[in-house]
């Protein structure tokens, strides 16, 4: 059996007339209507239907088919066993389409039909087709003996067809189908509708835009094919329903006025009316109908029952008040209430914000009409939109303008718009935020009684961004963040609580703590996807902290797949994008990708065209552009774009890599300075640890052997709890001997120093001596490690493998060396370029 189900409009009926023309069985066609509920007008459809097609194909076995008596049908046992018995005896196949089996409604299961689907033999192909699914049992067929199905995701035309149809009705070969294809997504008799509308107009310049077009004819096609073909109730909970694309039981009861909405509601699905139920938060079932489908209802409401229409798009309003801010502003406006509008605004502007960003809460203000567009709430919103977007002078004006209008507000709505005022007074006088003590109240962030507002962990949140924004030290952010995280936690702000763990973990980051910095960014990713994904395109920061961890530890190809999907998800309120743009070139310089190189440089250009991001930003890009120069083996290009950085001065990172490229350069003196500017250094580890060789190899230049040991040891301390590695592995070449050096000399991370001397002893395969080839990679391992002082005992629990396995290999490198003990291999090793 075969079942077609989908909507209205998507050309059930004309893919089964084409197959069954072009088929090479006998087929059987029945197209129902509302008078086959009865059971003995469908079994007499049905015989009549199997007897014509029998009748052209003569065949053995027709015979008993053909004698069949359609008048046996009032006595349902023995008609139904007569057509079993006839259908048994049948030689060859046959097929039959049963069309429109909806029309039959839920007598279908228990009359022929349902005896056809559960009983007839392999000799009979069933093809059912409807607009919902019939109500018959299909599970047997499904896991058994084979059912298959054809949806309105298979019938929806693809864009390449829209074009086909397009120039098939008169379109240039050039017509841009893809608008079209997103509005209708692939309705077929809407895709017609809306081309044959164009040629008929000859009209062929026209754009057609992602909202519903007026000049689209199918209003009055879902009236007539759809609701009028419904019972009255379900046609006029459709048409209330439609109000919203997505809705859940509640709304649906909502609008129904009764208690019947949630039923209706599963009606609409059984019936196959253009909807779909989608998972959300908790486990509650959401609904969406189709978007045009939902629009056109709505016109036909406006025009049969304005009143009703404008009521029930401010139930609509009213429901999604504290739920969904733009829902409840478009549902506001649509029922000419924008104080509603207004309202929700008010209450929940700061979440609406740190979820879909700062163009949209603007986009959304300008919708409002005057005198609701200068409330001085508003004013003050769209200020802060415009702060965050580098628009000050317009922030300026627009504060200026919403203080002039507090007049009209009342104490609440003051008191609530001081306390959005106080998110972004401008700083200190030295820049710097003055933190309160613990359990300390955030001044007017709180409310009059003490206790913190819903605006607080909004406004520490958006305080913390501005900490990186300007890229200072990240401990301050990092208070900030756990402060809002806290905060939020106690309140039904999910969307600040999840904000802030994705923004704290890259707080940790950036201020050297890697190992928190993956904890927290892992936390947050997974409460995100517990709340039904709605957050995922806010976790940029999380992915961010995880490439920066990633390249930090080495792992370039994690770091890079981490920071795309950053890049990917970052937006205008906080700079992230370039910040990632930023990391991806550090990563594709190490790897030395020039493909991925090319990439990344491209778009760190593109960034700084925008020029939306500072001063401080512009030494990132000019140390970004340096180090590109550097990886393609252009120092003194490097150097000279380097040169406007000066001795430093500029953000840490920045410091870091212009001291260490001043060393190569050949400019110590300058780089030593650079380094030396930086007295708070100790606060991220990796920037200390890539500081500190920085430093060990000026030391080596100038001869202090002393200082040498003292800067990798410290090195060595701040990168093994982190696992710190890239600094060793971008100056392995310069560090092999000292390192060697080192380890005689004595160290207190002798496994973290014998696994740095083993990685860089792995050269390529075409490098490496003759002789070299002779010891298995686990014996060059071992190798380095015996360079140490540490024991056999000492190198197991670093590899992870037995004292006797490690016992093993030592003698096969005594063995293979010819050396006598330890100190005779290694200076064979040495004397050979093993090692």
């Amino acid at each position: 059996m075969t079942v077609v189900s989908a909507p209205a409009g998507y050309g059930k009926s004309t893919v089964l007339g084409d197959w069954v023309r072009s088929c090479d069985l006998p087929c059987a066609w029945l197209s129902l209507d509302r008078f086959d509920t009865h059971p003995e007008r469908l079994f007499q459809g049905v015989v009549g239907a199997i007897q014509g097609a029998a009748s052209q194909h003569p065949l053995p076995g027709n015979n008993a088919l053909l004698a069949l008596d359609q008048n046996l049908a009032y006595n349902r046992a023995t008609s139904y066993d007569l057509l079993l018995g006839a259908l048994e005896q049948l030689t060859e196949p046959i097929a039959l389409v049963i069309d429109d089996v909806h029309m039959a409604g839920p007598g279908l299961a228990s009359g022929i039909v349902g005896v056809l689907a559960t009983s007839a033999p392999p000799a009979l192909r069933l093809v059912l087709s409807g607009r919902g699914h019939p109500p018959i049992q299909l599970e047997r067929l499904r896991y058994g003996e084979g059912l298959g199905r054809l949806g309105a995701a298979e019938l929806a035309f693809t864009q390449v067809e829209v074009a086909e149809l397009a120039c098939s009705l008169g379109q240039d070969a050039d017509f841009d189908a893809g608008p079209l294809w997103r509005l209708t997504a692939g309705w077929p008799v809407a895709v017609h509708a809306s081309l044959s509308s164009l040629a008929e107009a000859r009209n062929f310049a026209v754009r057609v835009s992602n909202n519903a077009p007026a000049h689209l004819p199918l209003a009055d096609y879902i009236a007539e094919e759809v609701l009028d073909q419904l019972d009255p109730p379900l046609a006029d909970f459709v048409l209330r329903a439609t109000t919203c694309d997505w809705l859940g039981r509640r709304l649906a009861v909502e609008l129904q006025g009764r208690a019947d909405g949630g039923m209706l509601l599963e009606a609409c699905l059984r019936n196959g009316l253009f909807i779909e139920e989608h998972e959300y938060r908790g486990g509650e079932s959401l609904y969406r109908w189709h978007p045009l489908f939902a629009s056109q209802c709505r016109r036909i409401l406006e025009r049969s029952d304005p009143l009703l229409a404008e009521r029930l798009h401010r139930v609509a309003a009213g429901h999604y008040q504290d739920a969904d801010v733009h829902e409840c502003v478009t549902q506001a406006l649509l029922a000419h209430a924008p104080g509603l509008a207004v309202t929700s605004l008010g209450e929940h502007w700061l979440e609406f914000l740190l979820q879909d960003g700062a163009q949209a809460l603007g986009r959304l203000c300008r919708e409002l009409p005057a005198p609701w567009s200068e409330d001085p709430e508003v004013l003050m919103i769209m200020s802060v939109c415009h702060a965050l977007d580098g628009d000050s002078a317009a922030a300026s004006g627009l504060t200026q303008r919403a203080l002039a209008r507090t007049a009209a507000l009342d104490d609440v709505r003051r008191r609530k718009l001081d306390r959005s005022r106080a998110l972004f007074e401008p700083l200190p006088g030295n820049g710097r935020l003055v933190l309160p003590a613990p359990g300390d109240n955030f001044g007017s962030l709180s409310g009059a009684d003490g206790d913190s507002h819903p605006t607080t962990s909004s406004g520490l949140f958006l305080l913390a961004r501005a900490e990186f924004r300007h890229h200072r030290a990240a401990d301050q952010a990092t208070v900030l963040l756990q402060s809002a995280a806290a905060d939020g936690a106690e309140k039904p702000l999910e969307a600040v609580e999840v904000c802030s763990k994705a923004e704290l973990a890259l707080a940790f980051a950036a201020s050297g703590d890697l190992v928190t910095a993956e904890e927290q960014a892992t936390q947050a990713l997974e409460w995100a996807g517990g709340l039904g994904g709605i957050l995922q395109d806010r976790m940029a920061a999380a992915w961010l902290a995880r490439g920066i961890a990633f390249y930090w530890r080495d792992e370039l190809k994690g770091a890079r797949a981490h920071l795309a999907k950053a890049q990917r998800l970052a937006g205008q309120p906080f700079p992230l994008g370039p910040l990632s743009v930023f990391y991806r070139v550090l990563v594709d310089c190490a790897a030395g990708d020039q493909t991925h190189l090319a990439d990344s440089s491209a778009a760190l250009e593109s960034f700084h065209d925008r020029g939306l991001y500072g001063v401080s930003w512009s030494a990132f890009h000019t140390i970004a552009r340096a180090k590109i120069a550097e990886s393609r083996g252009d120092l003194d290009g490097a150097l000279t774009i380097a040169q406007p950085l000066g001795a430093g001065g500029h953000a840490p990172l920045v410091d870091t890599l212009l001291a260490e490229l001043l060393r190569r350069g050949g400019e110590g003196e300058t780089a030593l300075l650079c380094a030396q500017a930086l007295t708070d250094r100790r606060r991220n580890r990796y920037l200390d640890t890539s500081l500190s060789l920085t430093e060990a190899l000026l030391a080596h230049r100038d001869g202090d052997e002393a200082l040498v040991h003292e800067r990798i040891e410290h090195a060595v301390n701040r990168a093994e709890p982190q696992s710190v590695l890239r600094p060793f592995t971008e100056r392995k070449d310069e560090l092999a001997e000292l390192l060697i050096r080192h380890a005689v000399w004595g160290t207190t991370h002798e496994s973290f120093i014998a696994a740095r001397m083993a990685r860089h002893a792995q050269a390529p395969p075409h490098l490496r001596a003759r002789s070299y080839w002779t010891l298995t990679d686990r014996e060059r391992e071992v190798l380095a490690y015996m360079r140490s002082v540490m024991t056999a005992a000492e190198i197991a629990d670093a590899l992870f493998i037995s004292v006797n396995t490690v016992k093993t290999h030592e003698r096969s490198i005594y063995r293979k060396l010819g050396a006598a003990g330890r100190r005779d291999a290694l200076k064979t090793a040495a004397e050979r370029g093993i090692v």
